[in-house]
């Protein structure tokens, strides 16, 4: 009996390892991906609409940073909110896999304000009409390596996730560039 059982014990699989980057690729993806769309929209807006370099900068600094803290927060007040709505079901299983509420939003803050710093940089260095340009190239080559990233952690094609990541922002970024167009001041 003893052996018959070893062999049952040795025949069940083992669960799989997690892949490297899937414990906080929900809070990554959240935080980088919308702080670099956010901040791409906005900086495209304004640049086209107001022409002044200065006045993109600080609406691009004020927009990514404000949006990194309020990222970060609200990872923290879901993350919380998920966490107790477990505990009340009684299942231990389930609340084993909520992350840690102060964890997420740390890193969903950082991936943000990373991000954000993308499509902001060539406006320190660059004339508007460059800095524009490469904003939104930069911000391509971000989104793209974001899907790239998820792609890497899911076993998914790395490049049909990034062009998903860059058709998403994408959207966004045209959105803005038409106000900032239309609403040129």
């Amino acid at each position: 009996m003893e052996t018959a059982l070893h062999v049952v014990r040795d025949e069940q699989p083992e669960a799989a390892a997690a892949p490297r980057g899937s414990s906080t690729l929900r809070e990554v993806i959240l935080g980088a991906q919308d702080n670099l769309i956010n901040v791409l929209a906005t900086v495209l807006g304004v640049a086209i609409g107001s022409g002044s370099v200065r006045i993109v900068a600080m609406a691009g600094l004020a927009s990514g940073i404000a949006e990194a803290i309020s990222m970060g927060e609200v990872l923290y007040t879901s993350t919380c909110a998920e966490r107790d709505l477990l505990e009340r079901s009684g299942d231990a299983g389930d609340r084993a896999r909520v992350r840690d509420p102060l964890t997420a939003a740390i890193v969903t803050f950082a991936a943000a304000l990373v991000a954000a710093a993308i499509p902001l940089a060539p406006f320190i260095v660059l004339p508007i009409h460059s800095a524009t340009v490469a904003a939104g190239v930069l911000s391509v080559v971000a989104l793209f390596g974001l899907g790239g990233y998820k792609a890497g952690v899911t076993r998914r094609p790395w490049w049909r996730d990034g062009l998903q990541f860059i058709a998403i922002g994408g959207l966004a970024a045209l959105a803005s560039a038409l106000i900032g167009a239309a609403l040129r001041a």
